[in-house]
């Protein structure tokens, strides 16, 4: 290991954006691909992983997201909380300190990391600069101007299934029909979800809401999409 050794990493969500992103510039392009797996993500998305690994051989390594001993669900459970939009903290725990983490243990404190994260062009707002000197994050999608629909294009024109939007599976961003989908796919686990948002009891007035499954219709007002109608 020496001062000037650079290790270059790709961060895959194991969304549409990392899966077009690989494909794109290619899994051997980096020393290492990596998923930090919450323990609470989508059984789709597990599907894929195991897509990835074992059909087509890309090599992922998955590593531990847990944080404090727990997966990303039951932490919150423990804490009678869930993951809120405007106070966003479960990346950080559970998928950014976790593989930097991994990658110091591995490669040691000598070591730069170039990281690829695998925003699409619609996003430059998301991008941000590292806030460790011994890693570079590098946004190639955002480079070559590539959006969403070129990302679908990438994974379509390879004959690929694609994949389930990257999200826990109690996501506090998820839209009111990504929320219909996991009640009708996954009851279990949007019961989970229902009793992590009632395990703090009754929410204040204005206090944000995990489950949303209201959508807005043309003339404004909204309409409950199923039995569960949270405001």
């Amino acid at each position: 290991m020496t001062e000037q050794e650079i290790i270059k990493i790709a961060n895959c969500g194991m969304g549409v954006n990392s899966i077009a992103g690989l494909l794109k510039y290619g899994v051997d392009s980096y020393d290492e691909i990596i998923f930090s797996d919450t323990g609470s993500e989508k059984p789709e998305t597990y599907e894929y992983l195991k897509f990835l690994k074992e059909t087509v051989k890309w090599p992922i390594t998955v590593i531990d997201g847990r944080y404090q001993g727990k997966v990303l669900y039951d932490y919150y459970i423990s804490r009678k909380s869930y993951p809120n939009a405007a106070f966003r903290d479960c990346t950080k725990k559970f998928k950014i300190t976790p593989m930097r983490k991994y990658l110091r243990l591995k490669y040691g404190k000598k070591a730069h990391f170039l990281v690829d994260l695998f925003i699409d062009y619609s996003e430059v707002f998301r991008m941000r600069d590292s806030d460790v000197q011994y890693q570079t994050l590098n946004y190639p999608l955002i480079n070559d101007k590539i959006d969403r629909e070129g990302c679908l294009k990438i994974i379509t024109d390879a004959r690929w299934p694609i994949p389930e939007k990257s999200a826990c599976f109690m996501c506090p961003f998820s839209k009111p029909e990504a929320w219909l989908k996991l009640k009708e796919k996954h009851p279990d686990l949007f019961e989970k979800a229902v009793v992590l948002e009632n395990i703090r009891g009754p929410r204040r007035k204005k206090e944000y809401n995990l489950i949303n499954l209201k959508e807005t219709l043309k003339d404004g007002n909204q309409s409950c999409l199923t039995g569960y109608c949270y405001t």
